[in-house]
């Protein structure tokens, strides 16, 4: 079998694979690049993937680095921060302990319609030469260096693609981790039930009380919040979506999860009854478009960067937590880095060092964030825990991460270099803080 020959291979064409394929395209723009997925575009609209909540990290990379503010502004929702809501249910909701801002950052954040975005690259990056191969089903990977041999079967038949490049970009397939060996395990021990019902949750309409509404600076807006609703080893999110649909969740450590049954949505719903009864109730009629259990989500990766033309980039590689919604934010910082190496590499430099650096970055990065999760979720229901840990992480994350990637410096590999003792020594404060909380 003659196999077509590329730049660039993408395996997955999701958010991760789609946007760093734009990326790319916008840095060198002749490479050639092809991206295979499984899927058949359009996908729908509201469709069944988590991820719809960024911050700022996210978010800048979205709108500033790859240019797509209109679309957001246009198409998504601007998220009103995170929020979250302490103590024992209320029938009114203006007597819960409540956590979160007055008025907005200046950094705009989004919730996406991850089909609506997902729908949109594909369409840019057809129209920018970009190759796109949908209901491609992987057969089969072998990598090389800088000579990786991809198999995938479609309607058609089965077709070979060689590259000097392949990024993993499958999401939980995990092609390359698989293959090589480089799943990394971590202590954190989280599950969550999610779902999607085509209904609007407005949750300024769960109390009339006049001078909760105006606790904030635009009253009537609290549900465009990715709101928390918090207990003892738990959380339950609720997020709003362009199309009027709404995301909800339930994350849970491993007692929760033993104790109670989320087996189905009937029998999550019986259990929001009891917990959230408020949330349960704005559920029950709407029509639930689907639903997904998954257990022990979180895991790590040996390598994520290798200098022989293989990289891995979104959930192919990591995960850590959805709390505080971090995954768009190591898709910006991931995406930038191959797209650097890419670069490099093409324009013929020695890219042993850059490869290394950004690991050891990503590294920190990874550690630093599971650390806010890790044995921590029994303490999730305290308010006055929480009062204190959402202050530190917010200045952990502003002072540090977001400093890092909207200056541009996370690829200066000198700066870098020279900035590690610092930043290491950063990361074990936070370290010592998070286990604090988490006592």
């Amino acid at each position: 079998m003659q196999a077509k020959k590329t730049d660039v291979i993408i395996a997955g064409g999701g958010l991760a694979g789609l946007s760093l394929a734009r990326q790319l395209r916008m840095a060198v723009k002749d490479l050639d690049i092809t991206v295979l997925e499984r899927r058949q575009f359009p996908i729908p609209d509201t469709t069944a993937k988590i991820g719809e909540s960024t911050v700022e990290i996210g978010s800048h990379y979205f709108t500033e680095t790859l240019g797509l503010k209109q679309h957001f502004k246009a198409r998504h929702l601007q998220k009103h921060g995170l929020r979250c809501f302490f103590g024992r249910p209320q029938k009114d909701y203006s007597q819960q302990d409540e956590l979160g801002v007055s008025e907005l950052f200046g950094v705009p954040t989004y919730q996406i319609e991850r089909g609506v975005l997902e729908n949109y690259l594909q369409k840019q990056l057809l129209d920018e030469g970009i190759h796109i191969v949908d209901g491609a089903a992987l057969e089969s990977v072998e990598l090389g260096n800088k000579q990786q041999h991809i198999t995938v079967n479609t309607e058609q038949g089965t077709d070979a693609y060689q590259g000097r490049w392949f990024v993993d970009a499958s999401g939980r397939q995990e092609l390359v981790k698989k293959k090589l060996g480089l799943k990394k395990t971590n202590p954190h021990q989280g599950n969550a039930a999610w779902f999607r019902i085509d209904k609007r949750i407005v949750i300024d309409e769960w109390t009339t009380n006049e001078a909760w509404q105006q606790r904030i600076k635009e009253p009537g807006k609290r549900w465009l919040s990715t709101n928390h609703l918090m207990g003892a080893g738990y959380w339950v999110w609720i997020i709003p979506l362009g199309s009027g649909a709404t995301s909800i969740g339930i994350v849970m450590d491993d007692q929760v999860l033993a104790e109670n049954d989320f087996a189905s949505f009937e029998a999550t719903l019986s259990w929001l009854g009891k917990e959230q009864p408020k949330c349960a109730e704005m559920i029950a009629g709407a029509r639930v478009l689907d639903y997904c259990l998954i257990r022990n989500y979180s895991y790590g990766c040996k390598k994520m960067f290798s200098d022989e033309g293989w990289c891995l980039t979104g959930e192919a590689g990591a995960f850590t937590d959805p709390f505080y919604a971090p995954g768009s934010d190591f898709i910006a910082f991931n995406n930038t880095f191959i797209t650097h190496l890419l670069a490099q590499d093409i324009a013929g430099h020695d890219i042993r060092l850059d490869s290394a650096v950004f690991h050891m970055f990503y590294n920190s990065f990874f550690e630093s964030t599971l650390s806010l999760y890790t044995h921590q979720y029994g303490g999730f229901g305290d308010r006055k825990m929480m009062a204190i840990k959402l202050l530190w992480d917010y200045a952990y994350y502003w002072g540090i991460l977001t400093v890092l990637f909207f200056k541009q410096a996370s690829t200066d590999i000198h700066l870098m270099r020279s900035l590690n003792p610092l930043l290491r020594k950063v990361q074990d404060d936070n370290g010592d803080i998070q286990r604090l909380f988490a006592n």
